[in-house]
């Protein structure tokens, strides 16, 4: 339900109200030329505006009461009588789209954590051998290097490979330049793997993990947004998963719309919704098809009709239902429906084209700094050695 526009005439207030629940019963009305005054819309989804305009019904002050009504026993009483299904709404709980990995989490998790401890095993192994063979017993008769023959200079040769640094001098043992070929291979294997994905994720990081079942989002930190009114109509369904909940994580959603908002932009809230209308809502603020896409919960949790509350005998009831058909049949409201995503769609993506975002990035220092760490952590490091042999010269003498 949009509300169009709000007027003063002659000291009353006049509402123009539109919307795909509206639709079916604006056409109809028209077919049978009687003339629609609107009161005072509900705009919030909840349990006391329910009920004010249930009281609206039964007062006499308001004829029929059509939106957002489900069709459910509660809402038929003695006074009251429902219409056919204006329309169908499949009610799932959207939740908070993954967003974007950094680039300084994503060159972590190049590679998994065995993977990097695997290739630690390696350098040590490498090292170890590289020392090994060059004092081999026989090592006096292969005139093997001296740069392999000590263990400091067994690891430099071996991290120098690795980094893909030229070593100061060949090993010369045929046993040795066998291994050391194979450990050339080793790392060349390695480093061209990792850039490629090193470049890949500095252009597209990817996204985190997608919560796809209900338990996963129990488990998360993402706080449930209730809605009285919904809550209320599902007391008549055999659904209570929602109620798992702690109160801690409970947060009002009346006003639907500011809920997706916070979903959007905080990511901290997940809500029960129809499909359709938060479609309409994310095209609506030009986030569908993006980063911040809907996403929801592959299993449909409620399905229900929706329709108009008539007084009990009302004579147009029989006629709106039949013209509802004929609606439903035409596509009518599916034609309005699709123009109305349309349009809203067009004025989103005008206004972020004047916002100026886009697609493309530019390429500064902040996707580096993977690169800047590590070379930090290399300087650590020589940091730390250099100064540590300064000490032992020191105290060695």
């Amino acid at each position: 339900m949009i509300l169009i526009r709000k007027e003063t005439e002659d000291g009353n207030t006049v509402y123009d109200i539109r919307g795909v629940m509206i639709e079916y019963f604006l056409l109809s009305m028209k077919k049978m030329n009687l003339t629609i005054e609107f009161l005072q819309p509900a705009l919030d989804i909840s349990f006391d505006a329910g009920v004010r305009e249930a009281s609206k019904l039964m007062s006499g002050i308001a004829d029929v009461v059509v939106g957002l009504v489900p069709l459910v026993p509660i809402f038929s009483t003695g006074k009251s009588e429902l219409s056919i299904p204006l329309n169908s709404a499949t009610f799932k709980i959207i939740v908070p789209c993954p967003k974007p990995i950094s680039r300084v989490d994503r060159f972590l998790t190049v590679f998994d954590v065995s993977v990097w401890l695997t290739m630690i095993f390696v350098f040590v192994l490498t090292s170890a051998l590289f020392w090994v063979l060059a004092n081999y017993p026989d090592r006096n008769l292969e005139n093997e290097s001296k740069n392999l023959q000590t263990i400091p200079n067994s690891i430099y040769n071996a991290w120098s490979i690795f980094i893909g640094v030229s070593v100061p001098e060949m090993p010369r043992s045929w046993k040795l330049r066998i291994f050391f070929l194979i450990y050339v291979c080793y790392c060349f294997a390695v480093s061209t793997v990792f850039q490629a994905f090193f470049v890949s994720y500095l252009v597209e990081p990817g996204n985190g993990e997608k919560i796809s079942t209900f338990q996963e989002l129990l488990d998360s930190r993402i706080n449930y947004g209730y809605n009285s009114a919904l809550e209320f109509a599902m007391r008549t369904m055999e659904y209570s998963d929602h109620l798992q909940f702690p109160l801690t994580r409970r947060v009002d959603c009346a006003y639907t719309k500011a809920c997706l908002k916070r979903m959007i932009s905080d990511g901290d809230v997940a809500l029960f919704c129809s499909v359709e209308y938060a479609s309409y809502i994310f095209n609506e603020l030009g986030h569908l098809g993006g980063m911040t896409s809907i996403c929801f919960l592959e299993e449909s949790f409620i399905n229900m009709g929706l329709g108009a509350v008539f007084f009990r005998g009302n004579p147009w009831l029989g006629q709106l239902n039949k013209l509802v058909r004929q609606c439903q049949e035409g596509g009518l409201v599916l034609n309005y429906w699709i123009q109305l995503n349309h349009e809203v769609l067009l004025r989103s993506k005008t206004k972020s084209v004047e916002d100026g975002s886009s697609m493309y990035f530019v390429f500064t220092l902040s996707h580096m700094v993977p690169a800047f760490i590590v070379l930090g952590l290399g300087y650590l490091c020589s940091t730390i050695l250099l100064i540590s042999e300064c000490l032992h010269r020191r105290f060695s003498k």
